[in-house]
């Protein structure tokens, strides 16, 4: 899965660069809106997803495998009904939306665009079941195999199309393509690997609806509050500064989301492991706290390295300067790295069946940034958007953290002795690194910004690692897991579980 991830990003680091530069500021613009738009119809999903894993992850450990498979058939309902419901919302209010976001002599190409898009958020809303049922066996070569090829495609045929002088409606049509490359891959693998798991609807019960509908609806409070505080900044910007704005805060939000890398893997590998294991307090709970440790050593170097390398970061990549790209890094790298340290206890809290915790830490992070935003917008511009979202980030998730070691009775300490030494160090390997940075100040071009990344990078990570060995922060497991990490890594390890699964 960590493969398959850095294919993905990388497959997408590619891509970027050379679609912005054929679209255009404001066409990129456009086009982050609109990929915003359609993000949030996604969570709009009931919570069904967690509810797909956790009951396929449960049929290994004794649950019922037709209840399993009425929910994954209320998946693929639900994604059928959301679908058409955007559509013909799109259909209905577009002179509205086109109006609202500033498209101008853009709007009729957008629409088209967008109504591509959904058409393949419908295909990925089909096809999410078949993923759920790979994720809830821990068939991860199947989904790290379908996801890899899905984004490489997909980049591709996204800069094929823009460089054949293609624009918003030829690149929503290669998106599409890519969503229905992936959903024949997940489909296909299913089918191979796990048959008897396939979603039905003739067995759906309303016990069936009233059951994934109870766990779901707390999760999909936590996602409608994921969409204000994220993908409702671009719709902020769009409103009162244009499409322009947006593209800037677009490359910028890309960057800082690498950080969400373990994130992603996490909860795909440690979801079904955390359902299967809710039933041994003491075997979880380890499970959480080293989690926590490993994310926020991850996290909390990482957006130094984000923070001080920001500008030569952003120059690099798209061979300009962009201001406002690089700004929007170092205003969001502290909230999301703060966030990103949550994510084990939110896998936990799942893996319990009680949703709610995150829920509430949820609807906090979404009162917080709807109640700062439009103040911080005023005093200090389109930055302002952005620091509402961190500082709203911040607050919840300190929140999330109290209120989840009270109501489950777990110690407070082991966490803060999980999250002290690494942020510690990360701050004092960033602010060394910031004041030598002035000294060395770099040419234009790639080449320089390269090497103002790569020795602002090493010596981050070299001085955060000196101090977190003065701290004592390691131990002999973490070096043993290291080690079993590194053996899993080579050639041999990877191959072997793929041919395995052909086999199979």
């Amino acid at each position: 899965m960590f493969a398959a991830r850095i294919v993905s990003i990388l497959a997408g680091m590619a891509s970027l660069p050379v679609v912005y530069a054929r679209l255009g500021t404001r066409s990129y613009g456009i086009w982050a809106v609109l990929a915003g738009m359609v993000a949030i119809v996604r969570l709009a999903d009931l919570g069904l997803g967690s509810a797909q894993i956790r009951e396929v992850a449960r049929v290994a450990d004794g649950g019922c495998r037709r209840q399993a498979r009425a929910v994954l058939g209320l998946g693929v309902a639900w994604g059928a009904c959301l679908s058409a419901l955007a559509l013909t919302c799109t259909a209905i209010c577009w002179p509205w939306l086109a109006h609202l976001c500033r498209l101008g002599s853009l709007g009729s190409p957008a629409r088209s665009a967008l109504l591509l898009l959904l058409a393949g958020f419908f295909v990925d809303s089909l096809a999410m079941p078949w993923r759920a049922v790979l994720e809830g066996t821990q068939s991860y070569a199947a989904v790290a195999r379908a996801s890899a090829a899905s984004t490489v495609a997909g980049a591709a045929l996204a800069v094929g199309v823009v460089e054949l002088g293609g624009g918003l409606v030829a690149l929503a049509a290669s998106t599409a393509t890519t969503s229905v490359l992936a959903a024949a891959m997940f489909v296909r693998s299913v089918r191979r690997s796990a048959p008897e798991l396939a979603p039905t609807f003739r067995e759906i019960r309303r016990a069936d609806v009233s059951y994934a509908f109870a766990y779901g609806s707390r999760i999909q409070l936590a996602n409608v509050a994921g969409a204000v505080n994220s993908e409702m900044d671009r719709l902020v910007l769009t409103f009162f500064f244009g499409p322009p704005a947006v593209a800037g805060y677009d490359i910028g939000s890309r960057l800082v989301g690498q950080l969400r890398l373990p994130t992603g893997i996490i909860l795909t590998a440690l979801f079904p492991a955390a359902s299967r294991a809710a039933r041994e307090p003491d075997r979880l709970d380890r499970l959480y706290i080293a989690m926590t440790r490993y994310l926020a050593v991850f996290t909390t170097t990482g957006a130094a390295v984000l923070m001080v390398s920001a500008y030569p970061l952003v120059r690099l990549w798209l061979a300009r300067p962009m201001p406002a790209a690089a700004r929007a890094v170092e205003i969001l790298a502290p909230g999301c790295a703060v966030a990103v340290c949550a994510s084990a206890a939110a896998v936990v809290t799942r893996a319990e069946g009680r949703p709610g915790r995150e829920t509430r830490s949820g609807l906090l992070a979404a009162g917080l940034n709807l109640l700062l935003t439009y103040p911080l917008l005023r005093l200090i511009g389109p930055s302002g958007v952005l620091l509402s979202t961190t500082l709203a980030a911040v607050g919840a998730t300190g929140y999330f953290f109290v209120h989840f070691h009270r109501s489950s009775h777990r110690p407070i300490g082991p966490l803060l002795c999980a999250l002290w030494p690494p942020t510690l160090a990360a701050a004092i390997a960033g602010a060394i690194t910031e004041a030598l940075a002035g000294r060395f100040p770099g040419g234009p071009g790639r080449t320089s910004a390269a090497l103002a990344v790569a020795w602002q990078t090493g010596l981050i990570v070299l001085l955060a690692a000196v101090l977190l060995a003065a701290f004592r922060y390691f131990d002999g497991n973490d070096r043993s897991r290291l080690r079993a990490v590194i053996t899993q890594l080579t050639p041999r390890r990877i191959v072997a579980p793929a041919m395995v699964w052909r086999n199979r």
